[in-house]
C-alpha cells in the first residue's frame, strides 16, 4: 500500500518477471549435473510425465478450464451449491435386530447415510428386512445393500416396509450391490450365465424405477481394479469400459438410456497418492460424460455421474495399523476434493478384526473433522486453476481415454475380460508395483519403512488375517470360472507374510548387531539404514553409537550378546582396512554383512570373504528371505 495516495501497488511491478527457461537454468545449475528427469522428474504407472513444476502458460489448451461447477461435463462437480457428500458407514449384518440397533447408534453420531453387508447365504424376507431397517429415518437417510444374491427379494422387501410404515417410496434413496459383471471380474464366473444375471438385473431396474426411484441398482465398482495392484487410468478406464458395457446391454432390453443412469452409480477405492487421487475422481466425472455423449445427442440433459468412494484396503497394512488411520484421512480429503458424493472409510484395523466400536468410531469422525472443523464442504472443486492438478487432470484424461477406446476395440468390456486382455494390463502394473515396493522404490510406511521393530501382536490373529488375505473371499474354484478373475491383495502382503515367519519362529529372534566406525555421517546414515532394512522381517537390530575403537572390540561385543548377524556400518574407503578383521573375527557362526555397495572396492572386499551387502539398490524382500534361509527360519 502507497502510505502517500492509499492505493495498491501490485508487488510484480517491483520485481522482473522469471521466463521458464531461467528456472530450468537455475535448476539445472543447482543440480550440478545430477541427471534432472532422474531427479526431478516423476514416472507414473499411468505412462506420463509429472514435472516438478507448473506454470500458467502449462494451462493452455485444456479445453475444459472454463467449465463451472454442476454444469456438463461435471468436471468440476455434478452440483453447484457446496461440496457436501454423504458420511456412510458399513454395517455387518449378523442378525438384523442388532445391525438396526448398531445403524440406530452411528445415525446419532454424525452419519448421513448407511450400508449393511448381508451374508449372501441368509434368505433375505419381508421379515427380515423390516427388522433390519425398523425405525430408520429413510425418508432422509440413504440405505445401502451390499450382497451377492437375493436380490429378488430385496426390494419388494423395502417397498413393503415402506408401505407398512406409511413412507413415501419416492423419498427412500440409497442403492442395491448388483454388479454382474464385477462379479465376473472378482469371482471368474456369473451368478448363472450373463444372458440370465442381465436380465434379473433389467427385472430389478424396473421394479426400481416404478416402485423405489430412489435407489440404485447398478453399483458400477472400480475397486476390484485398485485393490488388485491397477494403476490410476487402469482403475479409470476399466471402470468406464464396465459402465459403457452396462448401458449397451441394457440398452439392448430396451431400457432409455435416462432410466438407466438414474439407477446407476460408479465405486471407487482412493489411495494415498493425495493429488493423483483428486484429479482420478474430476477425471472420471469428465471422461463419463463424453461417453454418455456418444449415446445421446442430448446428453447435456442426462443425470450426472454419482461417485461412492472408499478408502483404499489395497494400502493397509496388518503390522503397525494405525498408520492406516493416516492413509485413510489424506485419502478421504483427495475424495472430498475430487468432488465425491459419498465417502465410506474403511476402519484402520479392518486387516486384523470383523470390527469393533473403536475402529469403527475412529473411521466416522475422519469424515466429520473434515466437514465440522477443516469446512471441506463449503468450497466446490478447491483444485480449481491449480497449475499442478489441472495439469495432472489432463494427462490423467488421456491416459485414461486411450486404455479406455484399447478396450472397447477389443469388443467391449466382456470381451476384453474373457480374452484376458484387462487381467494381463493389470497383472504388469500390479507387478511392477510389487517389485517397487521389494526395493522400497514405493514406500509402505511401518512394513517396509520405519518398522516398529519390537512390535508386539497377537501371532495367531495375524496368521489368520494373512491367510485370509481378506480381499479375496469371493474366488470360485476354478473349474467353475469361465475366465481368469483378478487377484485382489494388499501391497503388504508378502512383506508382512515375511515377517510373520520370524515371529512364528521357534527359536531366539535373530538378532543384528551394528559395529559402526569410521567417518561420522557415514556410519550414522548406514546404521539407520540397517535398521530399517533388518526390521523389516521382525529381526531384532542392536545400534551402537560410537561404542567401538576398532572392529575386533564390536566383534566381541557381538558375540557376547549372541548375535547372529554383525552388520560394518562405515565409509567405502574405509572398509578394505577393516575387512580381514571382519571376516576371521565373524567365523562360521556370525553373518558378517557390509552396509553399503562400495563399487570400486567391492571385488577387494568380496576376495577378503565378505558375500553380503546391503544397500539402497537391494532387493529388500529377497535379501531378507535369504537370511531367514541362512538363520533356519
Amino acid at each position: 500500500m502507497d502510505k502517500d495516495n492509499g492505493k495498491s501497488m501490485p508487488l510484480s511491478g517491483e520485481f522482473p518477471a522469471v521466463s521458464t527457461q531461467q528456472w530450468e537454468d537455475k535448476i539445472r545449475e543447482d543440480l550440478c549435473g545430477t541427471d534432472y528427469d532422474k531427479k526431478l522428474v516423476w514416472e507414473t504407472f499411468e505412462q506420463f510425465r509429472v514435472r516438478p513444476y507448473y506454470r500458467r502458460e502449462d494451462l493452455g489448451g485444456i479445453e475444459y478450464l472454463e467449465s463451472l461447477p454442476g454444469q456438463f461435463p461435471y468436471l468440476r462437480g455434478s452440483v453447484s451449491d457446496d461440496n457436501s457428500w454423504l458420511i456412510r458407514q458399513n454395517i455387518r449384518v449378523d442378525d438384523p435386530e442388532s445391525a438396526n440397533r448398531e445403524a440406530s447408534e452411528v445415525l446419532s453420531r454424525g452419519v448421513t447415510s448407511l450400508g449393511f453387508e448381508l451374508s449372501s447365504s441368509v434368505k433375505i424376507e419381508e421379515a427380515y428386512i423390516h427388522a433390519l431397517l425398523n425405525g430408520l429415518p429413510l425418508e432422509t437417510v440413504p440405505v445401502n445393500f451390499m450382497l451377492d444374491g437375493n436380490f429378488e427379494s430385496l426390494l419388494p422387501g423395502l417397498l413393503s416396509y415402506a408401505r407398512k410404515n406409511k413412507i413415501d417410496p419416492n423419498l427412500i434413496r440409497g442403492s442395491i450391490s448388483m454388479n454382474p459383471l464385477g462379479r465376473l471380474t472378482t469371482t471368474g464366473n456369473y451368478r448363472k450365465e450373463m444372458l440370465s444375471d442381465f436380465s434379473e438385473l433389467g427385472e430389478c431396474l424396473e421394479f426400481a424405477s416404478d416402485n423405489l426411484p430412489g435407489i440404485r441398482v447398478i453399483n458400477n465398482s472400480g475397486e476390484v481394479f485398485h485393490n488388485s495392484g491397477a494403476s490410476v487410468s487402469q482403475e479409470l478406464a476399466f471402470t468406464l469400459a464396465m459402465g459403457n458395457e452396462y448401458l449397451v446391454q441394457l440398452k439392448g432390453l430396451n431400457f432409455s438410456l435416462e432410466s438407466i443412469l438414474h439407477r446407476m452409480q460408479f465405486g471407487f477405492s482412493v489411495g494415498s497418492s493425495y493429488f493423483m487421487e483428486i484429479a482420478k475422481l474430476r477425471a472420471a466425472r469428465y471422461l463419463w460424460s463424453r461417453i454418455l455423449e456418444a449415446h445421446s445427442e442430448a446428453a447435456k440433459d442426462l443425470p450426472a455421474i454419482f461417485i461412492q468412494s472408499r478408502t483404499s484396503e489395497w494400502n493397509q497394512t496388518v503390522y503397525d495399523p494405525h498408520v492406516n488411520m493416516l492413509r485413510g484421512t489424506t485419502a478421504s480429503m483427495s475424495a472430498i476434493m475430487g468432488g465425491t458424493d459419498s465417502l465410506t472409510v474403511s476402519a484402520f484395523d479392518n486387516t486384523l478384526t470383523d470390527g469393533n466400536p473403536f475402529s469403527a468410531r475412529v473411521a466416522r469422525n475422519t469424515q466429520i473433522i473434515l466437514k465440522e472443523e477443516s469446512y471441506l464442504d463449503k468450497v466446490i472443486d478447491p483444485a480449481a486453476g491449480s497449475y499442478y492438478i489441472e495439469n495432472l487432470t489432463d494427462s490423467l484424461i488421456t491416459a485414461t481415454w486411450e486404455l479406455f477406446l484399447k478396450t472397447e476395440e477389443k469388443g467391449g468390456y466382456n470381451k476384453a475380460l474373457i480374452e484376458g486382455f484387462i487381467q494381463e494390463e493389470v497383472k504388469k502394473t500390479a507387478g511392477s508395483k510389487m517389485q517397487k515396493l521389494s526395493t522400497r522404490k514405493k514406500l509402505l510406511l511401518g512394513t517396509n519403512q520405519y518398522p516398529i521393530a519390537d512390535e508386539k501382536a497377537g501371532i495367531n490373529t495375524l496368521k489368520e488375517s494373512l491367510q485370509a488375505d481378506s480381499l479375496n473371499h469371493e474366488l470360485l474354484p476354478e473349474e467353475l470360472r469361465i475366465i481368469e478373475p483378478l487377484e485382489m491383495f494388499r501391497a503388504g502382503r508378502d512383506f508382512e507374510a515375511l515377517r510373520l515367519k520370524t515371529d512364528m519362529h521357534t527359536g531366539k529372534q535373530p538378532l543384528v548387531f551394528i559395529i559402526p566406525l569410521g567417518n561420522l555421517n557415514m556410519r550414522r546414515t548406514r546404521a539407520m539404514f540397517t535398521m530399517n532394512f533388518f526390521g523389516c522381517a521382525g529381526f531384532k537390530v542392536v545400534d551402537n553409537i560410537a561404542r567401538f575403537s576398532n572392529v575386533v572390540e564390536g566383534l566381541e561385543a557381538a558375540r557376547a550378546a549372541a548375535a547372529d548377524i554383525v552388520v560394518l556400518c562405515s565409509s567405502d574407503d574405509e572398509y578394505p582396512l577393516m575387512a580381514d578383521d571382519l571376516v576371521s573375527g565373524a567365523g562360521k557362526d556370525i553373518i558378517p554383512v557390509i552396509a553399503g555397495y562400495p563399487a570400486k572396492h567391492i571385488e577387494a572386499l568380496k576376495n577378503a570373504g565378505i558375500e553380503h551387502f546391503i544397500h539402497v539398490r537391494s532387493n529388500v524382500l529377497e535379501e531378507l528371505g535369504n537370511y531367514q534361509k541362512m538363520l533356519g527360519i
